[in-house]
């Protein structure tokens, strides 16, 4: 029997992005999310599954502060990866509304994308967007590193050591968080149902 403490962080952004694709913001994706960044903090499948996690109102700087720190030249990432994380970043700014295309269309192709040149970029408005979460966490490492807190709260393995509900500073500033009863029991726990819906992923992908 595989066990999810057996699988690797490539397994697991893997299983992350699946979950995604399926099920939306979900807590196993978070707990998978949350495991694989613990065993590799720079993995680029699990830092872009995490930007997704929290690219949801009220924790979209969250998401901003994690493209950022991975593009920030601390990460280690080859070309594919940097581009990879570099496009949702381009994505994400134009759906938070920090940028617009000079058309003034709203309603996108894919293609319009690729022309970068035709998008106005509102840099003041996204560095405010961004200084909500990095100025109070004290940098944008802090920033990060509380973004990879709140999914582990949202999963359900991570809890403050004194607080059952920490508030926003605890978040942002605190190191008092301590892994939950649920964590170890999680990590034992079969592949069984992550298996499953990859095989139902690639099985879709096949019928076409």
């Amino acid at each position: 029997m595989t066990r999810i403490a057996d699988l690797s962080a490539d397994q697991l952004a893997h299983h992350a992005l699946n979950i995604f694709i399926a099920q939306g913001r979900h807590v196993e994706g978070a707990r998978v999310i949350y495991r694989a960044l613990q065993l590799d903090p720079h993995h680029p499948g699990a830092l872009r599954c995490l930007s997704d996690f929290l690219a949801h109102e009220g924790t979209e700087p969250f998401a901003a502060a994690t493209l950022e720190h991975a593009l920030s030249g601390t990460v280690p990432l080859n070309s594919d990866a940097r581009r990879m994380l570099d496009d949702l970043r381009f994505l994400d700014i134009w759906s938070w509304g920090f940028s617009r295309h000079v058309s003034g269309e709203a309603n996108l192709s894919g293609d319009a994308f690729q022309q970068r040149e035709d998008f106005v970029f509102d840099g003041a408005a996204y560095a405010a967007f961004l200084n909500t979460v990095t100025e109070p966490a004290g940098s944008l490492q802090g920033a990060f590193q509380a973004a990879v807190r709140i999914c582990g709260l949202m999963s359900g393995l991570l809890r403050h050591a004194e607080k059952d509900n920490p508030a926003f500073d605890d978040v942002l500033r605190s190191s008092a968080f301590v892994e939950t009863e649920a964590y170890p029991a999680w990590l034992a726990s079969p592949t069984d149902e992550l298996d499953a819906l990859d095989q139902a992923i690639q099985a879709q992908r096949q019928g076409g």
